[in-house]
């Protein structure tokens, strides 16, 4: 009966095709469908989340398209979805078919989450220092047996770099795919944009180790890769987030369960018209909504860059696919003084969850701190395989240094390698005992000895408006012994922070 109404429906469908629809000003569209027909499974029981998600998207659905003249580029088949190049007279028409569920842009191009020149591996190393690898490495963790992808803009001159050098050396760089130029024969010595650098930076922040400088700037370099080149970083090409989505697809079905990417979307589209709002930094994009599937139905742990937009007073807020609920988006703190870097995105005021999820020292954008969590992940990982995606993103959140007072600058704060591991061990670790004091009135003075000898660097200070929202970021002296505390408008809590020392202050109106 099924096949009968769409064999008809497509009839009447090819018959308003004949009209003559226009191929004028074609731009790149998702189209998602409302449903995907599928024979159950083999048992004649119900498929499972996974199964329908594995599921190819419905051919006579597809047919029906080319039928119209609409040229599709791609298929999501988590998605539901077809990535198509219409004319706006076609995208008219599409809207009303039974079949179409939605349509969305596909457009822009890279906004590197990173600075436009190779990163020194002496600045990267220092991120790792920070994340305190001492316990990894006296326990011999290093990422081996576990898979990662790598999705980014390019890999140029991977193989040269001192690094990198070993991962090539010792066979671990398992597959490379270019969805971007699919002829593409020289992936490593052919230049195509002056971002193609940018996946060897990020590679050498997961896993790199620089045997000349006896530096270690990621944290596993006996783990296996998986690169995906997805971008293309010159304003003049248009770059395809459906790349994005088949890479991710790609890896998936290479039994890849980590993924890192320091791609983001926001602003910067060709057709100004086109860019995203703010406002649907909500998780509810084509590309976050992809990933999400990832994690959900697959099993797959994402780490995401929060992006470099935090300073950009038309924007502030991270990109997508960081704002999808189940990633591990990371910021970027300083070094000797953990603030947030001011071009470190902030997570959205207006979604119930909480982003970026963890951050750590990057000085050149967030493109080099989510690869040190990654490499921090894969750690973790290899002690303990059997860790879901969900379980492994609350240790790394747990693991922070704000825990559990997290907010929208730094999430959880930075990682502490060796509680991590500890949680990795232990993943349903007793309650977390809270440093939580009352402050009554608009004045309270704070003069804790211990929390005062902790550490050496600055004092921080998050002035919230809520649990999670800060107001205002700020710092007093290392040598400060007291803390006189004005309530700001609209304050109702103070994070104080020195070292991994972190009390949080409640305010109460009298």
């Amino acid at each position: 009966m099924r096949y009968c109404t769409v064999i008809l429906f497509f009839w009447i469908f090819s018959l308003s095709c004949l009209t003559g629809l226009p191929a004028l000003a074609q731009q790149r569209y998702w189209v998602q469908f409302k449903d995907k027909p599928a024979p159950a499974s083999p048992e004649g029981t119900p498929q499972t989340r996974r199964q329908l998600a594995d599921a190819p998207v419905h051919q006579p659905y597809l047919d029906s398209l080319a039928q119209c003249g609409i040229k599709v580029t791609g298929v999501s088949k988590w998605l539901n979805a077809a990535a198509v190049t219409a004319s706006p007279a076609q995208v008219a028409h599409l809207k009303q078919i039974a079949f179409v569920q939605d349509m969305a842009p596909i457009s822009g191009f890279f906004r590197p989450s990173g600075r436009s020149s190779p990163t020194p591996p002496k600045l990267l190393a220092k991120g790792v220092a920070q994340l305190q690898p001492g316990p990894l490495l006296a326990a011999g963790l290093t990422g081996k047996g576990v898979k990662i992808g790598v999705i980014d803009a390019g890999f140029y001159q991977a193989p040269e770099k001192p690094g990198l050098q070993p991962l090539f050396a010792a066979g671990r760089i398992k597959a490379f795919k270019d969805f971007v130029n699919p002829a593409q024969t020289a992936p490593y010595t052919q230049r195509e944009s002056y971002l193609d650098f940018h996946g060897t930076d990020v590679l050498l922040a997961i896993g790199g180790f620089d045997p000349d400088q006896q530096l270690l700037t990621g944290l596993a370099p006996h783990a296996d890769y998986y690169l995906a080149r997805t971008d293309h970083g010159g304003r003049e090409n248009r770059v395809e987030e459906e790349n994005f989505v088949r890479a991710l697809e790609w890896l998936d079905s290479l039994g890849v369960r980590l993924v890192n990417s320091s791609l983001g979307y926001a602003l910067g589209f060709d057709n100004p018209a086109e860019n995203y709002r703010p406002r649907q930094m909500d998780g509810t994009s084509f590309i976050a909504r992809a990933v999400q599937t990832a994690i959900e139905q697959k099993g797959m742990t994402i780490v995401v860059s929060a992006g470099n937009d935090g300073n950009n007073r038309n924007w502030q807020i991270i990109g997508t696919p960081a704002d999808a609920p189940g990633t591990i988006a990371v910021g970027a703190t300083g070094y000797s003084t953990w603030t947030r870097q001011g071009y470190s995105g902030i997570g959205p005021t207006f979604i119930p969850y909480l982003k970026p999820d963890v951050a750590c020292f990057a000085k050149d954008g967030t493109s080099f701190s989510a690869p040190l969590i990654t490499g921090l992940a894969a750690c973790l990982l290899e002690m303990n395989p059997n860790l879901t995606s969900a379980q492994l993103t609350n240790i790394l959140r747990r693991s922070g240094h704000l825990y559990p007072f997290g907010n929208n600058y730094l999430g959880y704060g930075v990682p502490h390698a060796g509680n991590a591991l500890a949680l990795a061990k232990a993943p349903t670790p007793p309650p977390l005992e809270k440093a939580l004091v009352t402050a009554h009135g608009n004045a309270f003075t704070f003069k804790d000895p211990t929390f005062f000898s902790e550490g050496k660097g600055a004092i921080v200070l998050f002035r919230k408006s809520s649990p999670t929202l800060v107001l205002e970021q700020q710092t007093q002296p290392s040598f400060t012994r007291k803390i006189k505390l004005k309530r700001l408008p609209n304050e109702t809590r103070t994070t104080l922070q020195k070292g991994r020392q972190v009390v949080e202050v409640e305010w109460v109106t009298p």
